[in-house]
């Protein structure tokens, strides 16, 4: 099989990476690879920015539209 792509993933296993929220105050320009640490609390290398991302994490969805932030930040 060969991979797509776009998914970055192989075509035969069907992942696709969840993005994931951060908070822009904490990580205002991370590079490929930095460790950042997402609102949920998941710690992950970023590799950049997808404008429109297949699958969301739901409870960074949820924690991105707070007032304030779990790191204290407004959100």
């Amino acid at each position: 099989m060969t991979a797509d792509p776009e998914r970055r993933e192989p075509a035969a296993t069907g992942l696709e990476r969840t993005a994931h929220a951060y908070c822009p105050r904490c990580h205002p320009a991370p590079q490929p690879g930095e460790v950042v640490i997402a609102l949920c609390g998941a710690t992950y290398p970023f590799w950049g920015r997808r404008d429109a991302p297949l699958n969301t994490c739901d409870a960074c969805r949820a924690l991105a539209s707070a007032a304030v932030l779990g790191c204290g930040h407004s959100g």
